[in-house]
C-alpha cells in the first residue's frame, strides 16, 4: 500500500476528540472518497496525513516511510483545502507554477495542467478577478503540479458543473496518483472513487 494509517487519534483538547483510532490503507492510484456528515472528522484527518496538524497518536506511512513526525514539504503530498488561499495578486498560471519555483525546478508540466483545467484562455488573468469555479481550479492544479505521491482533495468540486468534475477527475486517473477525496455527495463519491469509506461523528 503506498499510503498506510494506522490508529490515527487527534484531539484539540482533553474533552473534544475528534479522530479516535482511524486507520486506512489507500493502494497505488487508488482514488478512495471519504464521506461523512459535518464535523466527523474528515478535514481533521486530511490535515494530519499532510503534516498540518500533530496527531496525538497513531502512525502514517507514505512508499514505506513513517512520516508521521515529517514536515508537510517532506512527505510527498499535494493538498487541496476548502478554502484554499490561493495568491491573490498573481496571475492564475503563477499560482499554478508557484509550488514548482519555491522548489527550484522547472514548469513544463504547468502549461499542460492549465489546458486539462479549461483554464488556458485565462490563464494570464489575476486569481483576484477569478470566479469561484475558476479559484477551486487553480487550487487543484496547484496541488498535482508536483506530481505527489499522494493527493488531498477537501470537497474539490465545489461550484463546479459535471464537465468541470470531469476535468479535474481526469487529471487525477492520468497521474495515477493515490488520493483522498473528502466530500458530502456519496452519490459523487460512489461515481468518482474506486472505494468509499464513510465516517461518522464522535
Amino acid at each position: 500500500m503506498l499510503l498506510v494509517v494506522e490508529n490515527l487519534c487527534h484531539a484539540y483538547s482533553p474533552g473534544k476528540v475528534v479522530l479516535d483510532t482511524v486507520s486506512i490503507e489507500v493502494g497505488d492510484g487508488e482514488i478512495v472518497g471519504l464521506v461523512g456528515p459535518s464535523g466527523c472528522g474528515k478535514s481533521t484527518f486530511l490535515h494530519c496525513i499532510a503534516g498540518l496538524l500533530a496527531p496525538t497518536s497513531g502512525t502514517i506511512e507514505i512508499e514505506g516511510k513513517n512520516v508521521t513526525r515529517k514536515k508537510p514539504h517532506q512527505r510527498g503530498i499535494g493538498i487541496m483545502m476548502q478554502d484554499q488561499p490561493l495568491y491573490e495578486h498573481l496571475s492564475i498560471e503563477q499560482n499554478i507554477a508557484f509550488p514548482l519555483q519555491a522548489r527550484g525546478e522547472k514548469k513544463p508540466s504547468v502549461l499542460q495542467i492549465i489546458e486539462q483545467l479549461g483554464l488556458t484562455k485565462i490563464a494570464k488573468q489575476k486569481v483576484s478577478s477569478c470566479s469561484g469555479g475558476e479559484r477551486r481550479r487553480v487550487a487543484f492544479g496547484r496541488a498535482v503540479v508536483t506530481k505527489p505521491s499522494v493527493l488531498l482533495l477537501d470537497e474539490p468540486f465545489v461550484s463546479l458543473n459535471e464537465e468541470l468534475r470531469e476535468r479535474m477527475n481526469a487529471v487525477i486517473v492520468k497521474t495515477n496518483v493515490s488520493t483522498i477525496i473528502v466530500t458530502h455527495d456519496i452519490k459523487e463519491a460512489t461515481a468518482l472513487c474506486d472505494r468509499v469509506i464513510e465516517m461518522e461523528t464522535l
